[in-house]
């Protein structure tokens, strides 16, 4: 199982974490980056006054194997 997991920081400082699951892989790290970067301006998650997933900071695909022992 593939995982994108996104780092960002809010507005007011604090890491925030996304993790999409099963994410499209055909993209270049460029156009990720600016994908992930539209996610801020919409201020869709926020907490408290400040936009959770304001600046992303970095992001990776992490990859899950499972292994069945019985």
């Amino acid at each position: 199982m593939v995982k994108l997991v996104a780092n960002f920081t809010s507005n007011g400082g604090s890491s925030q974490t996304l993790t999409l699951a099963d994410p499209n892989r055909s993209y270049t790290p460029a156009q990720l980056k600016g994908l992930l970067e539209q996610i801020g301006p919409l201020d869709l998650f926020s907490k408290d006054g400040n936009t959770l997933y304001d600046t992303v900071e970095s992001a990776m695909f992490v990859e899950t194997k499972e292994t069945i022992l019985f």
